[in-house]
C-alpha cells in the first residue's frame, strides 16, 4: 500500500506540473510581444527545472506536452529538454537542459543549456561545452557504439531566420562524472556535426531509416549556378544524401536516389 500511495502522489504531482508547463507554453504562444514572451519563458524554464529536480522526474514521460522535445537513448543515459520562442525580427531563442540520473532515477545532475555566439557554419570542426550549444529543439536521438563507445546523435531543427531554416545533425557525448559535450569526430568527414541550410521556402526531410540503418536527408543545391554559398536559395534536388552507419561512425554518402520514400 505504502507504494502504490507514494506512486499516486508522485502521478498526481507530475500532472500537475504538466498542467502547469503546458499554461506557460501557451502563454508564450499568446504573447504580443518579445518582452512578454521572454518573461513566460523565465518562469517556464524554472517550472520545468523544479519538476525534473524532484525524486522519480527521471522515470516519467512528458507526454501531454505541446511545443517542448523531450528524449531519452534507449539505455536511458540522461534525458535532454529543448524548445524555443520565435522573436518579432523571425530569430528564435533557444532553450535546454540535460538531466543525468542514476538508473533508479536519484541523485540527479542538471545542465542548463546555453547558445553559443561561435559561428558554426565555419566552426563545424569544435567540441562544444554545454554551456557552448548550437541552440535547436531536438526531435531523434540515435545511439550508436563505436570502438566499446557511446555515441549519441541528435536530430534537430533551428528556424534560423526570415530567409533560412537549418536542420542539425549533432553528437552529444555523456562520460562519468563529466559535462555532457557536443561533436564527435564520427563522421567520416572529420566534422563534427553537420548542419543544412536552405531556403525558408522549402521543406527538407532529416530523419533516421532503422530499415537501412542510416540517416537521410534531401540533398541541396542553389537553384541557379551562380549562388554557391547563398543558403536562401538552396532546394532540394530529389536525390538523397545518407550517413550510413558503420563499426567506425557515419559514412556519408551523397546526391543518390532511393527506392523508398523518405
Amino acid at each position: 500500500m505504502l507504494y502504490s500511495l507514494t506512486y499516486s502522489q508522485n502521478e498526481k504531482y507530475f500532472n500537475n506540473q504538466e498542467t502547469r508547463i503546458i499554461e506557460w507554453e501557451n502563454a508564450i504562444l499568446e504573447a504580443k510581444n518579445d518582452e512578454e514572451k521572454i518573461n513566460a519563458n523565465d518562469s517556464l524554464t524554472k517550472i520545468i527545472h523544479e519538476t525534473i529536480m524532484y525524486p522519480k522526474s527521471y522515470k516519467y514521460d512528458f507526454t501531454n506536452l505541446n511545443y517542448i522535445s523531450t528524449l531519452q537513448p534507449r539505455d536511458k543515459k540522461f534525458k535532454i529538454i529543448t524548445w524555443f520562442i520565435e522573436l518579432e525580427n523571425k530569430n528564435y531563442n533557444f532553450y535546454g537542459l540535460i538531466q543525468i540520473c542514476k538508473k533508479n532515477g536519484n541523485k540527479c545532475q542538471i545542465y542548463h543549456l546555453q547558445e553559443t555566439d561561435v559561428n558554426l557554419k565555419d566552426d563545424i570542426y569544435s567540441e562544444l561545452n554545454y554551456d557552448q550549444w548550437y541552440g535547436c529543439i531536438y526531435y531523434d536521438i540515435i545511439e550508436t557504439k563505436i570502438k566499446k563507445f557511446t555515441y549519441y546523435t541528435l536530430l534537430g531543427w533551428d528556424g534560423h531566420n526570415d530567409t533560412t531554416t537549418k536542420k542539425i545533425i549533432d553528437v552529444i557525448k555523456i562520460n562519468k562524472n563529466m559535462p555532457p559535450k557536443f561533436g564527435a569526430k564520427i563522421f567520416h568527414n572529420e566534422t563534427r556535426r553537420i548542419i543544412i541550410e536552405y531556403s525558408k521556402k522549402y521543406s527538407v526531410s532529416l530523419k533516421w531509416d532503422e530499415s537501412i540503418e542510416s540517416i537521410v536527408f534531401d540533398h541541396l543545391e542553389p537553384i541557379d549556378g551562380i549562388s554557391e554559398g547563398d543558403f536562401s536559395l538552396y532546394v532540394p534536388n530529389l536525390s538523397y544524401d545518407i550517413l550510413k552507419k558503420t563499426e567506425t561512425g557515419w559514412q556519408l554518402i551523397t546526391n543518390t536516389y532511393l527506392n523508398n520514400s523518405k
